[in-house]
């Protein structure tokens, strides 16, 4: 079981190919099973095989680069993960290598692209026994910390070695910082590497530790590019690109760039981490992000899983799916505002020019997710009938447009009586109807009182409404301007 979707393996001209079936829903119809048999035959090969924009020569070398590097990765990723369950798929093969799930020992056990998870009682110190110290004095860490600042890289370098071991330097946040940051400035990104993607302690009464992951991160990939590190900067890479932070919620397209020019295939990572067992180390906590950046990336090469992920029973999954075939279907208009798509999407949509045969399978998965009693896919539909571009859908916009959803927070505290009210499938709605040069009220605003009370009434408060989300599984990813309201379950 993963996510409430069964996952069958079959055998197809020496391929694997993942068909999903929702347990509580069934809703594979065999029209839908008959089209994908249509369409070149891509649900039966892994992504990989799956049809996509012609590879130049330098691609195409950059790509089996990559598949070299991380093919002794991918022969070892079960035993090295101890996986004993079902059989993995070639994608998930190459999720795991890539993000180094199965080998790279800086990762967490909880959560796999976090380093705040050292501990300082267990980390050996300077000396002949080197055994953990009881407690770790700064002093030399605040005079390594003036060192640096003041550019005296050497001797930061100096004193901290002098005082400190390896392992405690690694654990510390203060000499994390100043002793990597020194070692790079001294042009030595092999000897800082190990330091920055060590496990460190973070402070229980300073609650940065998830601010300094991300920093850690970003030092440790700069230094492995810089030692040529390859292996371990895709990691990295990778970790930035699933797992950006809060900091900076919107895909990192510095990371895309980087891993798309090196030859990665970022598609092919994407469905290996939504294939994965949901037992497995590591990957299913990305589940939704892997999600996120499908439909931030969909295009015809993704359509078959889309349609898949459509019939998902989780709703996230699911709205996610619907967002990705409303780019996918994406047309151009003339005398479109010039703005338009940004208050859909944070990427630009790309015209493919998909048959009309998938056009229907598209407008039927958008129609079924409108007429839902989850505001989730009834707002994810409003988007995507906005990418579609289809004057047929106005008369369904201008419904969605009055939809009675609304989410309520409180305004300043938790015993004040003044709440923030949001209508996410009304703002959806209001956005794809932009495009067609129309204004729509999205209600909500802040208000106490009757107020208050007028704003509520005849409204449904769906802020509770959790059905069918996963709670161990969150993304911080967004990818339209609607997700502050409409997609994110737990943020």
């Amino acid at each position: 079981m993963r996510h409430n979707v069964q996952v069958h393996t079959l055998a197809f001209q020496g391929f694997d190919i993942m068909c999903m079936e929702p347990v509580a829903r069934m809703r594979f119809r065999i029209s839908i099973a008959i089209a994908l048999t249509a369409l070149s035959i891509a649900t039966a090969l892994p992504v990989c095989a799956q049809r996509q924009q012609p590879q130049s020569p330098e691609q195409r070398r950059a790509s089996h680069e990559v598949d070299r590097l991380f093919s002794e990765e991918m022969k070892m990723a079960s035993v090295k993960l101890k996986w004993h369950g079902e059989r993995l798929t070639e994608d998930t093969i190459y999720a795991v290598a890539l993000t180094g799930a199965s080998w790279e020992p800086a990762w967490g056990k909880e959560t796999m692209f976090s380093l705040a998870w050292g501990e300082m009682r267990k980390i050996p110190g300077l000396g002949k026994k080197g055994g953990p110290r009881p407690t770790l004095d700064l002093t030399a860490a605040n005079e390594v910390r003036s060192l640096y600042d003041s550019r005296n890289y050497r001797k930061a370098v100096d004193v901290a070695m002098a005082n400190y071991s390896l392992d405690e330097i690694g654990c510390n946040v203060k000499l994390k910082e100043t002793v990597g940051g020194s070692l790079l400035a001294l042009g030595q990104p092999e000897q800082a590497f190990p330091i920055f993607a060590a496990p460190f302690e973070g402070a229980p009464a300073e609650p940065r530790s998830s601010e300094n992951n991300r920093k850690f991160r970003e030092a440790a990939l700069e230094s492995a590019l810089r030692a040529g590190l390859q292996k371990e900067a895709v990691a990295f890479s990778l970790s930035l690109l699933l797992d950006p932070d809060s900091e900076a919620p919107q895909p990192d397209m510095k990371q895309i760039a980087y891993l798309e020019r090196i030859g990665v295939d970022i598609d092919r990572v994407l469905l290996g981490v939504l294939q994965a067992p949901e037992k497995l180390r590591g990957l299913p906590s990305y589940y939704y992000a892997a999600a996120d950046l499908m439909a931030f990336r969909a295009s015809p090469r993704l359509f078959p899983f889309l349609l898949q992920l459509a019939d998902s029973s989780d709703i996230y999954l699911r709205s996610r799916a619907i967002l990705g075939l409303g780019m996918v279907a994406y047309q151009a208009r003339a005398k479109d505002p010039a703005d338009w798509a940004s208050k859909i999407i944070l990427s630009q949509p790309r015209e493919f020019g998909i048959s009309a045969g998938e056009r229907k399978f598209v407008e039927r998965e958008i129609r079924e997710a409108a007429n839902s009693d989850k505001y989730r896919l009834r707002a994810a539909a409003a988007l995507a009938m906005g990418l579609t571009g289809e004057a047929d859908w106005l008369p369904t916009l201008q419904k969605l447009a009055k939809d009675k959803a609304y989410l309520q927070y409180a305004e300043g505290g938790e015993r004040s009586k003044t709440r923030k009210l949001v209508f996410p499938v009304r703002m959806a709605a209001a956005a794809a109807l932009y495009r067609f040069g129309l204004d729509a009220d999205t209600g909500g605003g802040v208000f106490t009182g009757k107020d208050l009370d007028k704003a509520k009434r005849g409204g449904s408060d769906e802020t509770a409404d959790h059905r069918n989300l996963r709670k161990d599984v969150a993304s911080v990813l967004t990818v339209s301007p609607a997700d502050a309201t409409a997609a994110i379950p737990f943020r």
